[in-house]
């Protein structure tokens, strides 16, 4: 029994450097490839792709800020706190509203496909104007600094590690606000968007031209909306579970097998929480044709299409 507990924080330890380094250079790869892909000429036309490429911005401040300190700080034992309270007030407001932005964008990106099936021309034109994406961008920003400034303001650090120093706004959002804005929210407003575009298709009345574009527009949300709900609550439900756990247990007494168990579990649930900022990319090349053909273009070499017989360099083809 004795070697229990220093096994689990061994196990703890090579989980934040292995699978942390693994999400970490996937997730890095991954949201740089969007950032070029969707500021290509092709995409960024469209205010859906202006929402997920902010998404990508804000994974990759959420990666920096969030998982490499933990594969510094839990994995290698690099002290990144300092005891310094500002630079811990800074990093996790950072962190909070780039999570949550990131979060937010794909919610953004299921509306803009909502209205822009909408019946009504000027709902069409008003909601997906560069004006309003714009806005909606920067203001979902400013939105949720506004939501996490109190709780950062009561960030102390002690003994290198971030924590709260007012309990009561701790239980607010652990309780109330955190499972509300990393899962039960987006989760319903991508379920609810997704069953709007189906209603708002179904209305139509046309069948000729516009019907082929619609027809192709539902499985286009099927292959890319619903899979980043699916990554959505498989990370978002348990994170916002065990971080009620932990805050409704941080008075309790625990022996060191305890807490160190829970550090294991603790640690899967954060590891299993950053699929959602790591794992778009490989979401959208699976599910997306224009994307693996961008993809394609930076990869691979293109040759024209030529017709048959035709001679280049003393060659037929």
């Amino acid at each position: 029994m004795s070697n229990i507990a220093p096994e689990l924080v061994l196990t703890s330890r090579w989980l934040n450097i292995i699978a942390g380094i693994a999400l970490f250079a996937f997730g890095l790869v991954g949201n740089c490839f969007n950032i070029y892909i969707f500021t290509r000429p092709r995409f960024r036309r469209a205010p859906s792709v202006q929402y997920l490429l902010a998404g990508s911005i804000a994974n990759l401040i959420q990666l920096g800020q969030t998982l490499l300190p933990r594969i510094l700080g839990d994995g290698f034992g690099i002290p990144i706190i300092q005891s310094s309270t500002i630079h811990c007030q800074i990093r996790l407001t950072l962190a909070a509203v780039a999570t949550l932005c990131s979060i937010s964008y794909p919610c953004w990106a299921s509306f803009d496909h909502a209205v822009s099936t909408s019946q009504y021309a000027s709902t069409r034109h008003y909601y997906t104007s560069k004006r309003f994406v714009y806005c909606a961008i920067f203001g979902t920003v400013f939105f949720w600094f506004i939501v996490y400034v109190p709780s950062t303001l009561h960030i102390r650090a002690t003994k290198e590690v971030c924590a709260g120093s007012n309990y009561i706004i701790t239980c607010i959002y652990s309780y109330g606000i955190s499972p509300a804005a990393y899962s039960i929210l987006p989760i319903a407003l991508i379920c609810y968007l997704n069953y709007r575009i189906v209603r708002n298709l179904q209305q139509m009345k046309r069948v000729n031209s516009i019907g082929v574009r619609n027809t192709r527009l539902v499985r286009q949300v099927r292959r890319m909306l619903i899979p980043q709900l699916i990554v959505l609550i498989i990370s978002g439900i348990p994170f916002s579970i065990q971080t009620i756990y932990s805050v409704g247990t941080m008075a309790m007494s625990k022996d060191s097998v305890r807490q160190a168990a829970e550090g294991v579990i603790l640690n899967l649930v954060r590891l299993l929480f950053y699929l959602n900022y790591v794992c778009s990319f490989y979401v959208y090349i699976v599910k997306s044709s224009e994307i693996r053909h961008e993809c394609g273009k930076m990869f691979g070499k293109r040759y024209p299409i030529l017709p048959q017989g035709t001679v280049i360099n003393g060659n037929e083809r």
